[in-house]
């Protein structure tokens, strides 16, 4: 099942639950249970196939009975084989540290606190990573059937970054699945925290999946039954359900009386995940300019900084992104959870953070054993980033020799826009938006009409000022940022606005491809500005935008019937960093880069990097997303990794759209080899 195809069922299915929400919930359940009674029930016939095949070989039946017993036990003998991988089949082992029985004596003790106020199941584990995060991962004994042992992932920079009560309103949010009925009655009328818990299980199962390879097909016959067909339809159910649950969850630690905590929580945490990923893990990923080895100390260094991080200058500008920011999604699924407004709504809390008194959670729960676990989990860090960071590092003196290249050729001959728009980007990584801006101004001074160009132009001076001052303290904008603000502006709104050449820009644009960026990026600088009319004129242009993109890349994303596809026309220059790193992918075998259009998206282009596996045994799982690759493919287009092994891309529906990849002429960039 696509993407499209599975959202449409999402749609439907939350439709059948406005409608009928008691019926729905118990069609999911009984899909469920069928579900887990076939499995259960097919064990039990191989079990007695085999058993039957036996006791008759053993004993003196006729000539016949013995070859129907003979055919009957190498029956049951198949069908095992691929029946016992079907239930080794495990989720992803928690990248972290587990906690010794008698370890944290506080921390257990709080935990065990909340599970007795929600009545929920015992938590078999407790794992501490670097995340700033708490989660319930489901560790089944046996595959899709279950057996389950419950592990909490518990992030040390969320225990340093809060405090015990805040700690245990996020604990009882996220044990709320594990709560439990009195009798089976009740687990009847109120199946939801099993379906979320089922959900969970399920879900982690498919992500962690790979096929046979040295093995042949039917040894995964009833992995692929269970994850390619009922899979993909439950998923489209349950998701529906755990919105419900999510709401449930977040209703019940406030009817626990920690609705406060709950509110400090989660404001707290949307600020710092803003911290982290903008400022400091940035920070401590630029020391692959200088070394190829890790030698950062992340969680030494957040023991500090993770409280202060609330009083950083762009702390009320990230608090109101969060604010509007969308659902929250994991692997590029929504996770069940509501949006963070609709979340405090819920609370009946102001939106304010209060000063927190007293040790934060991690010093309080782990006593005089932070510092070790601290160190502990900063060895575990740079040990699992080791491969990534020389990667990096190799990265970056490839952009450096780039760099020199491009100046060098744009020194002989002004280089073409692609070239051009790749030297703006590249000095922007090696040397900073500051001194980006001269080759940025000479792009769009080249090229006026190019949207990329005006949006990478406004976006450095926007970058290079800095954190814009509100609004009440300087009433005018600082030039630089003023011109930025213009020219993003200019790619906004529909009106004809003159730029500094004189054009009316709006009509020359043929790209409007990057209206939606510039938005977005405007929005988050008249949130620093605190700029209230600004940022209500961009928000009442902002949805129709979202649609316009929606639709255009609707119609792009839709692979049933003919495809316009043309080799993308990117510069060998443009392409290299991708090229070297598919030559470093042991993964890849083959990969082909193409252009698409569509008449129903006129002025959009979308880049597909289509893949096809190599015969390496060092695969990733058929459902990974090649993040690494899709970040290194930045022309000025949307841009899709398809990987031909991922399910929705196997089997009659598509061998029509793949042959056509493979048969379009000059499409192919990448053959492993070559």
């Amino acid at each position: 099942m696509n993407e499209q195809a599975f959202r449409r069922r999402v749609g439907q299915h939350a439709n059948a639950w406005r409608d009928r929400p008691r019926r729905f919930l118990i069609e999911t359940a009984l899909a469920a249970l069928a579900a887990l009674a076939l499995g259960w029930a097919t064990i039990a016939l191989v079990v007695a196939m085999a058993g039957w095949a036996i006791v008759t070989l053993a004993g003196e039946a006729a000539s016949a009975w013995q070859a129907a017993a003979w055919m009957l036990l190498l029956a049951a003998a198949g069908a095992a084989w691929p029946l016992a991988r079907l239930l080794r089949l495990q989720p992803a082992v928690p990248l972290g540290l587990a906690l010794a029985p008698g370890q944290a004596p506080a921390l257990s003790a709080l935990i065990d606190e909340v599970r007795a106020q929600l009545h929920a199941a015992p938590v078999h584990e407790v794992v501490l990573d670097t995340s700033l995060g708490a989660r319930l991962v489901e560790r089944p004994q046996l595959g899709p059937l279950g057996l389950n042992r419950h592990t909490l992932v518990l992030g040390l920079p969320l225990m340093m970054s809060l405090t015990p009560g805040a700690l245990a309103a996020l604990l009882a949010v996220e044990l709320a699945p594990l709560r439990r009925a009195p009798d089976w009655r009740s687990a009847w009328r109120e199946p939801a925290p099993w379906l979320e818990r089922q959900r969970r299980l399920w879900a982690g199962l498919a992500a962690t999946w790979r096929p046979a390879r040295l093995l042949p097909q039917w040894a995964d016959a009833f992995v692929t039954l269970f994850l390619r067909h009922f899979w993909p339809r439950f998923e489209a159910r349950a998701l529906v359900v755990a919105r419900d649950e999510a709401v449930a969850a977040d209703r019940l630690a406030c009817s626990l009386g920690r609705g406060p905590a709950l509110a400090q929580a989660l404001l707290r945490t949307a600020i710092q995940q803003h911290f982290l990923d903008e400022v400091f893990w940035p920070r401590r990923w630029d020391n692959t300019r200088q070394s190829a080895v890790p030698d950062a100390l992340p969680l030494r260094e957040l023991k500090v900084l993770i409280a202060a991080s609330l009083r950083h200058p762009q702390a009320k500008a990230w608090l109101q992104e969060s604010l509007h920011a969308a659902p929250s999604r994991v692997h590029g699924r929504a996770d069940g959870r509501a949006a963070l407004r609709e979340r405090l709504a819920l609370t009946g809390e102001p939106l304010a953070i209060t000063a927190a008194t007293g040790p934060n959670a991690a010093e309080a729960l782990l006593g005089a054993e932070l510092d070790g676990w601290i160190d502990t989990l900063d060895r575990h860090w740079q040990q699992r980033v080791a491969a990534d960071w020389a990667d990096r590092h190799h990265d970056h003196r490839q952009r450096e020799r780039l760099l020199t290249e491009l100046a060098e050729a744009d020194a002989e001959k002004p280089l073409p826009l692609d070239d051009h728009l790749l030297w703006v980007r590249t000095a922007h990584a090696v040397l900073g938006a500051a001194a980006a801006l001269p080759v940025a101004r000479a792009a769009l001074s080249r090229h006026a009409t190019s949207a990329a160009a005006r949006h990478l132009l406004g976006s450095l001076l926007l970058d290079a000022q800095g954190p814009l001052p509100p609004r009440s303290r300087e009433p005018d904008l600082p030039a630089p940022a003023a011109e930025g603000a213009g020219l993003l502006m200019a790619l906004v709104h529909d009106d004809e606005r003159l730029d500094r050449f004189g054009r009316a820009v709006r009509q020359e644009l043929a790209d409007p491809s990057w209206s939606l960026h510039a938005a977005r990026r405007l929005e988050r600088a008249w949130m620093q500005r605190e700029d209230l009319d600004a940022l209500r004129l961009l928000r009442s242009r902002l949805p129709e935008l979202e649609r316009e993109a929606d639709q255009a890349l609707g119609a792009l994303l839709n692979f049933d019937g003919g495809q316009t596809l043309t080799p993308a026309r990117l510069s060998a220059r443009a392409l290299r960093p991708l090229l070297d790193r598919l030559r470093r992918e042991p993964a890849v075998g083959r990969a082909w880069l193409f252009a698409k259009t569509d008449t129903r998206a006129r002025g959009w282009v979308l880049h597909l990097l289509v893949i096809e596996r190599s015969n390496s045994l060092d695969q990733p799982g058929p459902r990974h997303e090649w993040a690494e690759l899709r970040a290194l493919l930045d022309p000025p287009h949307p841009c899709r990794v398809i990987d031909l092994s991922h399910p929705d891309w196997l089997g009659p529906k598509r061998m029509d759209i793949v042959q056509q990849f493979m048969d379009t002429a000059g499409g192919r960039i990448h053959a492993r080899g070559r």
